[in-house]
């Protein structure tokens, strides 16, 4: 199958440029600091990446704690119908989840898979890296950038999968409890949540 993503997507203004620097004066870069000073300075120096670190890693935080999946659903692209959908998600961050599909989502033409997600941090650079495991052995990787997400919003994801054909499709005995959708937000590079869920199918 194959795949294309649509987000909803949010604009952020653009941030100012940089302000105009003072320049350095002539007289003051070629005096070298004496021991005492060197040493302040180190220790200064410290002093503010500690502070830093430690500011970045409470605001990361934040950021996880209020980052939530409202909803998941599966449609009928073709015809409009739900064929599945689930709002409660307290523990997909936490422990992999098992996920009931009906086999009408495996023999759809297309499918329109949408998740909802809300954040009450901003988020800087939200990106997302979708993974689809069989046998514990990656399959698909899709990857989409959100870009700037503003404090207290609910955004979607929405990606449209296509049926590869009759006798191109993997059957659903071998996918069903082998197949695994592996889901990790990040603000840049830094990991906001991951969730895990075995899909298993039935009648």
């Amino acid at each position: 199958k194959k795949s294309m993503s649509t987000p909803n997507e949010k604009t952020p203004d653009p941030k100012d440029g940089d302000k105009d620097k003072a320049p350095c004066k002539d007289g003051d870069k070629d005096k070298a600091p004496s021991q005492d000073a060197k040493g302040k300075e180190s220790k200064d120096v410290g002093a503010v990446t500690s502070v830093k670190e430690t500011s970045s890693t409470r605001n990361l935080k934040k950021i996880r704690d209020g980052f939530k999946i409202v909803n998941m659903e599966m449609t009928d692209s073709e015809s409009g119908e739900s064929l599945w959908q689930r709002s409660e998600w307290e523990d997909i961050f936490t422990k992999e989840i098992k996920i009931k599909l009906p086999t009408a989502v495996h023999k759809a033409k297309t499918v329109a898979r949408t998740m909802k997600f809300s954040t009450v941090e901003a988020i800087e650079n939200l990106r997302l890296m979708q993974r689809v495991l069989l046998h514990g052995q990656v399959i698909e990787v899709w990857n989409f950038k959100f870009g700037f997400s503003i404090p207290n919003s609910t955004n979607s994801w929405q990606c449209v999968i296509e049926s590869a054909g009759d006798g191109n499709m993997i059957p659903v005995h071998i996918l069903s409890g082998n197949v695994v959708i592996e889901t990790q937000f990040f603000d840049a590079e830094k990991l906001i949540a991951k969730s895990s869920m075995r899909i298993i199918y039935e009648d």
